[in-house]
């Protein structure tokens, strides 16, 4: 799978993509990952929001790039926080300078 899909799947879809790609059962993934099958299902499902420590430890079992992964579970939460907004791409413009100002101190 190519990062040009990320934008064009959830969080979860992205994961479940990997995971299957690979053949590996939830269980096993969970496993590696110390945390509950159903928890990961739920993740995988957009029914659970992951947190980033959970987010790491899936791009550690899939063997995938952190940073790959990061980004696209952040797009997640931020689409999440900004879908019933009106406003939402002047909100994101808006967001884009305030991080531009913060990185060029």
């Amino acid at each position: 799978m190519t990062s040009q899909n990320l934008p064009k799947m959830t969080f979860g879809e992205y994961i479940r993509e990997i995971r299957e790609e690979q053949q590996l059962l939830l269980r096993e993934v969970a496993s590696q990952m110390n945390i509950d099958t159903a928890l990961l299902s739920k993740i995988e499902r957009g029914t659970r929001i992951a947190r980033k420590e959970q987010v790491e430890a899936l791009a550690k079992a899939l063997k995938q790039n952190k940073s790959d992964m990061l980004q696209s579970w952040m797009a997640d939460k931020i689409v999440y926080m900004l879908k019933d907004e009106k406003n939402s791409t002047e909100i994101l413009k808006i967001v884009e300078e305030k991080i531009k100002k913060f990185k060029n101190k």
